[in-house]
């Protein structure tokens, strides 16, 4: 994070002198309160601050949403042909899908 030496302000000049401090987040955008010289604090004026949140937004909005798939769409899918005989043996008259959504039936 770069912060300007202007827009650096010590922890006990702000709690002193607010307004000032402030006020001069509302002129430079923004202000930043040290202590022990780490940024602690950051005084932002209300219009950065609405520029953060549609920023965020925007990046909220280009997220992927998760693709659900319907139960159709897996029976169709090629993934399950290479399995589908897979249960014969055990279970002669059932298919490998039908065996997985009853498989408590068929376990101890």
């Amino acid at each position: 994070m770069n912060i300007d030496l202007s827009q650096q302000v010590p922890a006990t000049y702000a709690r002193n002198n607010f307004k000032e401090v402030n006020d001069k987040a509302i002129q430079e955008g923004m202000c930043v309160i040290m202590r022990k010289s780490k940024p602690v604090t950051v005084i932002l004026s209300v219009e950065e601050y609405e520029k953060i949140l549609e920023k965020g937004e925007s990046v909220e909005k280009k997220k992927k949403p998760k693709r659900k798939i319907t139960l159709k769409q897996l029976r169709e899918d090629d993934f399950f042909d290479a399995h589908a005989g897979c249960m014969k043996k055990d279970y002669p008259k059932m298919t490998a899908l039908e065996w997985q959504h009853n498989w408590h039936k068929y376990v101890d």
